[in-house]
């Protein structure tokens, strides 16, 4: 059975038996990223046949370069970041790349469940899913940096590299989000009560 999570270590060596020729670490590569690879390409563009055509080519492109590629200890980041860049250049190609097509819609947030053990479940899934609600209402760029660093554990390095943008501006995108965000949950304070902005500022404190 496959890991879902692998250690920086379990990823470069997976990455250089792939590298090496290993069918099976192709497989296992496949399986591990082609669904949370087309979650992300799909959060980004909405354009099922695009996301779908840029993800086989990619794989296709890793399988014939693969002994000319370099070592990574995080695969997923590098996955990400060459198909965010095949998604965008197809969309640059059709002058869609400030579309609708490019939205990063309904990101898939998840927020840990930090009050678990005091709040009754229900309770918790409905501030949750609050706070996943005010996640979404923010701009495009701010949503999948958050998505990136906060859901996917890229580092702001990583998330600069990732989105071809300098790290003065991934600091400044994501200390907007987090400062607008705030601006919302306290909003909805006055409606929900104090428990949601706690839970706000637990699950984003590591920022």
């Amino acid at each position: 059975m496959i890991k879902d999570k692998l250690t920086p270590t379990e990823h470069a060596a997976l990455w250089d038996n792939f590298r090496s020729g290993s069918k099976d670490a192709f497989s296992q590569l496949y399986k591990l990223f082609a669904a949370d690879l087309y979650r992300y390409g799909y959060n980004l563009v909405r354009n099922k046949q695009l996301v779908e055509d840029c993800l086989h080519e990619l794989f296709l492109h890793l399988h014939a370069h693969r002994s000319q590629l370099g070592p990574t200890d995080n695969i997923r980041f590098y996955m990400y970041r060459s198909l965010r860049r095949r998604l965008t250049d197809s969309l640059t190609k059709l002058n869609k790349f400030d579309s609708d097509d490019y939205i990063f819609d309904n990101a898939e947030f998840m927020i840990e469940p930090y009050e678990s053990q005091v709040i009754e479940e229900q309770t918790l899934e409905r501030q949750k899913q609050i706070v996943i609600a005010e996640l979404n209402k923010l701009p495009k760029r701010q949503k999948e940096i958050l998505y990136l660093v906060y859901m996917k554990g890229f580092t702001y390095q990583e998330a600069s590299e990732a989105m071809d943008i300098t790290m003065k501006s991934v600091y400044n995108t994501i200390n907007v989000a987090l400062t607008t965000l705030k601006g919302y949950l306290q909003e909805t304070f006055k409606k929900q009560g104090l428990l949601i902005v706690l839970l706000f500022f637990q699950y984003f404190s590591k920022n």
